[in-house]
Formats: C-alpha cells, sequence, structure tokens
C-alpha cells in the first residue's frame, strides 16, 4: 500500500529530486517494516512452504516410530510451537497411506494449535490435510459432510493468499468430495477447473506434470465406465506423465483404476495384471492402503470372473486374495466382508456348496456392521437386498443362519443409520457454528488490534505528508519546467505554421490550407485542453502526435510520410502514460533526420507491452545521427533542443524509481553507412 501510494506522488511529481526522493522512500520503508514486523508476526508462516506430495518417503521403522504417538508427542512437546505446527503436519502426510488414523490425529493437533494462536496459513493447510484424509476414508461417500466442511475451512483461510498451486490443490479436493458422494457433474467441474488453472502455474515442470496427471486421472473417473473413449484418452494421457517424472505412489492409485475399467469390459488378463502392478508398489512401499485395494480389487475381479464362468479356481482365488486383504486393513473391514458374501452368494446360486449361503449370510452381517458404523447408506441398502434374498429363497435353512426375523433385522440397522446421518449433520452443524463463533470472538480482538494500527497508521500519514511538503517548493520549479515542454507549439512553431498557410492560399492551394488549419487549430485545442495534467491516455497522446505528423506532412509533403502502430492487447483509453512524452523525439526524427534528406523519408511510431512495461519506439529513415551533428542548428532547432533536454531528464528521473529508460539505436545497412534511427521509450505499463 505504501509503496503504490509514493508511486503515485512520484508519478504525478515527474521530476522531483531522486536522490533526496529515494532516500524518504527508503527511510517510510523501513519505519513500515519494522511495524509490521512487530504487529503482524503470524507472516512468518508461507504458504509457499506448504505444498503438497514433495516429501521423501520413510522406512519402515521411522514410520512405526511416527505411529507410536508415545515416543513422537513428548518429543515435539520441547518443539517451539510453530515447529511443532510444521512437524505434526509433515508427519501427517508422511504416515498418511500407513495409518489413516494417526495421520488424522497429527493434522487435528497441528490445526488445534494453529487455531489457537490465529496462525491462519498452518491452519488452513492443516484443515486442507485433515478433509483430505477425510475423504480418503469415506471411499463409498460415508460422513462426506464433515469433510466437507474442513475443507470450506481450508478455503476460506487459504483463498485470500491468491496462491495458484493451492488454488489447484482445493479445486481438486472438492472434485474428490463431490465425487465420494457421488455427484459427479460437480466433481468434473471442479476437477476441470483445476485443469484449467494448473497450465498456469510458474512452478517447475515435474511438479507441473504431476499435478496435471493427477487431475487428468481424476476427470477420468468421473464418466461412466461405458465411456471408454475418454477413459483411455484420460488414463493414457495420465499414465505418461507419471512415468515421465516416475512417480510411482500416484501410478499405483491410476493402475487400480485402470485396472477396474479393463475388468468392467472383461479383460480380466490385463486388469489382474494392474492390480499385481499396484499391488507390488504397496508391498514394497509399505502402503496398506495401496495393499488392501488391490487385494480388494483381485478378490472382486476373480469372483465376477468364478460368476461368469462358474471356474472354482476362480473362486478359491477370490477368497484367498480377499482374505489376504482382511490381514492387512487396519480400518473398518466391512467393503472386504461385503465382497467376501457376494462371492459365497455367487457360489451358492451355482450349487457349488448350500452351506455357502450361510457363510453370504454371515459375511453380510459384518459387513453390515461396519458400513453401519462408517455411515455408508448405498452400501447397506445392497446388504440389505442381498440378505433379504438369501433368506426368502426356497427351503428355509437361512432363516436359523440368520437367526433373528428379518423384518427386525432390517429394521435396527435402518434405525441405526438414521441415527448416525442426524449425528453426521449435528456434529457438522456444531463445527461450523464453533467455527463461527470463534471467528466471532477473533474478529472482536483483531479490531482492537486494527485500532492501534490507525494510530500508527495516522502517524505515519501524518509523516509522509510533512515530508512530501518539504518536496513542493522544489516541485514548483519543476512543473514551470512541465508546463515549458507541454507548450511544444511555441511562438517559432506558430508563425511557421501560419506562414504555411499563407503560402497555400497565396497559391490557390486552399484545399490544402483549409486542412492544415483544421490539424493545426486540433493540435492546439488538444494541447490547451491537457495543459494542467501531467498525464493523459496513451489514445490522448497518440492523437496529439497524429496531429502534429499531419501537420508536419503538409509541411513538407511529399517528403514525408508515417505510420503509427499499436499493440491490439493494449486498452489505449485506459493506458496512463506522461503527457506530450513522444512528440520531442518525433520532431527531432522529422527535423534532424528527414529533413536533410533530398527525397524525403518516413517515421514509424511502435507502441508495444512487454510485462509490466511499455515500449515506445520511435525510427526514421533519415541520415543518421553523426550527420546530423555535421549539420548547422538553426535558433528553432536549439529551443527543441531545449524540449528534448526536459524530456530527457523527466524520464532519467522516473527509470531510477519506476524503471523507465530512453535507449538511441543507430541504424545501418549492410556496408555500414547510416540508414536511420531507434529511439526506445521504456515506461513503467500504468492503467487508469
Amino acid at each position: 500500500m505504501l509503496s503504490l501510494f509514493l508511486g503515485k506522488i512520484t508519478y504525478i511529481n515527474e521530476n522531483s529530486s531522486v536522490l533526496t526522493q529515494t532516500a524518504y522512500i527508503k527511510y517510510l520503508c523501513f519505519i513500515f517494516t519494522v511495524f509490521a514486523v512487530l504487529f503482524h508476526s503470524c507472516s512468518r508462516f508461507d504458504l509457499e512452504d506448504y505444498q503438497l506430495g514433495e516429501l521423501a518417503p520413510r522406512s519402515e521403522s521411522a514410520l512405526q516410530f511416527m505411529a507410536d504417538t508415545s515416543q513422537t508427542l513428548p518429543i515435539l512437546a520441547t518443539f517451539s510451537k510453530k515447529k511443532q505446527v510444521d512437524s505434526l503436519i509433515y508427519y501427517a502426510e508422511w504416515i498418511k497411506n500407513y495409518n489413516e488414523d494417526i495421520a488424522l490425529f497429527y493434522a487435528q493437533q497441528a490445526y488445534d494449535m494453529a487455531t489457537e494462536k490465529n496462525w491462519n496459513v498452518p491452519r488452513g493447510v492443516s484443515a486442507y490435510r485433515i478433509a483430505s484424509l477425510k475423504v480418503w476414508e469415506a471411499k463409498y461417500g460415508e460422513d462426506i459432510e464433515d469433510a466437507m466442511v474442513d475443507a470450506k475451512i481450508s478455503r476460506r483461510l487459504l483463498e485470500r493468499y491468491e496462491n495458484p498451486n493451492w488454488e489447484v490443490y482445493l479445486s481438486n479436493l472438492f472434485g474428490f468430495l463431490f465425487k465420494r458422494d457421488n455427484l459427479l457433474d460437480s466433481a468434473r467441474y471442479y476437477f476441470e477447473q483445476a485443469l484449467i488453472k494448473v497450465d498456469h502455474l510458474e512452478t517447475e515442470k515435474k511438479i507441473l506434470d504431476r499435478d496435471k496427471a493427477m487431475i487428468l486421472h481424476n476427470l477420468a473417473t468421473t464418466y461412466s465406465l461405458k465411456d471408454s473413449i475418454i477413459h483411455v484418452t484420460y488414463y493414457r494421457e495420465s499414465d505418461s506423465l507419471y512415468a515421465l517424472i516416475d512417480n510411482k505412489k500416484d501410478r499405483a492409485h491410476l493402475w487400480k483404476d485402470q485396472g477396474i475399467f479393463f475388468q468392467y469390459y472383461r479383460q480380466f488378463s490385463k486388469a489382474d495384471s494392474l492390480f499385481d502392478l499396484c499391488l507390488d508398489y504397496g508391498l514394497e512401499n509399505n502402503d496398506i492402503n495401496y495393499i488392501v485395494l488391490a487385494y480388494q480389487e483381485k478378490g472382486l475381479s476373480y469372483g465376477l470372473q468364478f460368476s461368469l464362468f462358474e471356474n472354482k479356481n476362480a473362486f478359491s482365488k477370490a477368497l484367498w486374495n480377499l482374505k489376504k486383504a482382511l490381514n492387512y486393513s487396519h480400518n473398518n473391514d466391512y467393503r472386504t466382508y461385503e465382497i467376501i458374501g457376494n462371492v459365497f452368494q455367487d457360489s451358492w446360486a451355482v450349487d457349488i456348496d448350500e452351506s455357502h449361503a450361510d457363510s453370504a449370510i454371515y459375511y453380510y452381517k459384518l459387513a453390515m456392521a461396519g458400513a453401519r458404523e462408517a455411515g455408508a447408506i448405498r452400501q447397506m441398502n445392497d446388504l440389505s437386498e442381498n440378505i433379504a434374498t438369501l433368506y426368502n429363497y426356497g427351503g428355509g435353512i437361512h432363516k436359523e443362519a440368520l437367526g433373528e426375523k428379518i423384518g427386525s433385522f432390517l429394521n435396527e440397522n435402518y434405525t441405526g443409520v438414521v441415527d448416525t446421518i442426524t449425528n453426521q449433520a449435528k456434529t457438522a452443524y456444531q463445527r461450523i457454528n464453533k467455527i463461527e463463533q470463534r471467528d466471532i470472538q477473533l474478529n472482536a480482538a483483531n479490531e482492537r488490534k486494527n485500532q492501534l494500527w490507525i494510530i500508527l497508521s495516522v502517524f505515519f500519514v501524518a509523516v509522509m505528508i510533512f515530508i512530501y511538503s518539504l518536496q513542493r517548493q522544489q516541485n514548483r520549479r519543476l512543473k514551470a519546467e512541465m508546463e515549458a515542454l507541454r507548450a511544444q507549439i511555441n511562438p517559432h512553431f506558430i508563425s511557421n505554421s501560419l506562414n504555411a498557410i499563407e503560402s497555400l492560399v497565396n497559391l490557390g492551394n486552399t484545399k490544402a490550407a483549409s486542412k492544415y488549419l483544421v490539424h493545426f487549430s486540433r493540435l492546439t485545442r488538444q494541447i490547451l485542453t491537457g495543459s494542467k495534467t501531467s498525464t493523459t491516455t496513451l489514445t490522448g497522446e497518440l492523437k496529439t502526435l497524429d496531429h502534429f505528423l499531419a501537420l508536419e506532412q503538409l509541411r513538407f509533403r511529399d517528403k514525408l510520410t508515417y505510420q503509427i502502430n499499436v499493440d491490439e492487447e493494449i486498452d489505449q483509453e485506459k493506458v496512463q502514460i506522461p503527457a506530450m512524452i513522444l512528440q520531442p523525439y518525433v520532431e527531432n526524427a522529422i527535423w534532424h533526420g528527414i529533413k536533410p534528406k533530398s527525397e524525403g523519408g518516413h517515421v514509424q511510431v511502435n507502441v508495444d507491452r512487454v510485462g509490466k512495461y511499455l515500449y515506445c519506439a520511435v525510427e526514421d529513415n533519415g541520415i543518421g545521427r553523426d550527420e546530423a551533428k555535421a549539420i548547422k542548428k538553426s535558433s528553432v532547432m536549439q529551443h527543441k533542443s531545449m524540449g528534448m533536454k526536459i524530456t530527457e531528464d523527466r524520464i532519467k528521473a522516473m527509470g531510477r524509481i519506476k524503471g523507465s529508460q530512453v535507449e538511441i539505436q543507430d541504424l545501418k545497412d549492410e556496408v555500414g553507412q547510416a540508414k536511420g534511427t531507434r529511439v526506445i521509450i521504456k515506461l513503467p505499463y500504468k492503467t487508469i
């Protein structure tokens, strides 16, 4: 804010004493920095320090140590609060694929500490970690509302920093949330937003490729498995990017989803090989999630083969893989129990063993209990239908296996679901309400803090006004020089113009005289209109320049041609530049470069934008500077030289503060002969 304000003062008073003003600016910036350090200590947290997926993998022993909170927490307690928060965030990231519950605990601890200290950056980052872990656990949409609360907290805290990387992360997270909730259109929207944003990130290529591969992978999962072309395209692009950066972790997840895709199209051999790749990665890197998912999908694939082809070997392989999944799993195993129940139900349906119906019911009951605990409503509905099918099938022996009336069994579980959903919604509401209450308290505290800042700001502004007043005396003289520069149509030029008009009238060329007079009056009016301002729009500056060139062209007749080119991307009505900054250079090109040539010449003005700067080039094909210096200058030329000197001083003054500068290039032909001059004026790109 300070630099912008000072910059504005500098721009209005272009020719202020550079050394004195620079010293003032340094002094004021020093005061402002001291205040910022004293009253905004939270700025020591930088969102750029928290990037995702950049942590080196840890060994099995290190993961075991981090999973043991009885060892880690006493050590962390010896650190500073800031280091504790950072360590907890990193621990949560390191251990998330080894033990989700402990990872969630660490992320929650980091969030609580950051909240206590009102550190918004680590608070937002830890809320993101919490939401990511919850959405990973909610594989089938269980308790997605709670994860959504954390994601919204993270977005609210981090969006103010306008960090492009985190905008991509958050868009991707919300896509995941909606995907877990089976709202695929909303999920696709957020993934597409992330894909648009990721192409504009200014980061190293490896990170860029990783983020893009992840988003393409996620996009593929939002389409129906029937959309084979879309799936193949996105999976192929994602896999090639993962392979390019050697990202085996995310590639393993892609292999699992690709396997599901091929499984849908009954390409079981290809699907199984992809599941094996996912499993190999999980075993090699102690990644329990990938191990369990791979065994689950392999069991599901063999179960499907058994259902289609009644292959008893496939039945055995299905059970073997699913039991391996149970051995590795740390969390709720209801999905594995459900798949085992499916396999036993299919085997009973093809009369392999009548007792398999009892086994199916047994595993369905285990799955129902786990789904109820997790709040997996859709899975409970499927499980209820399967249990009812087995219970009502002829023969009646399965009623004993169930051990109770089907109606009361289902009623009890659905009652539990209603309670679970109610509790989840209540918990989410209470969390949001608690956060809002806390924010009200923080706002009150911040208001008191802001009062102190207001007092300091008043003092600071008073100092600025005092320093500004010291410059006023000098600025009056500089403004007088500016007025002299703006008055480029001096008595000599007016006299010459009127003589030219008189000459045209005497020669009977009234049409040319009339045209000259129109341009002369417009140029005079344009300069008089802007005589009280030091700046003008690019449109106004070029109009003045065009009238001036038209007058000169009429005066020189066929000896002068000109052209003005402006970059199409520049909004000429909004770009602001110093008034009458180009005209002295154009006039110098005409009188020193073109006029001495017997055959005449051409002047071209080009205006382009390069980054934060506006480049104005004035080019002529005249005699060149060396020959022009040898020609004796008239008194009018001497007056114009004074205007050139003032213009150069203006740009030099701006250049010390704003980056402005002038470069003069001598143009040569193939044999080294002069063929003109090019003047490049570099100005800050400012808009109204």
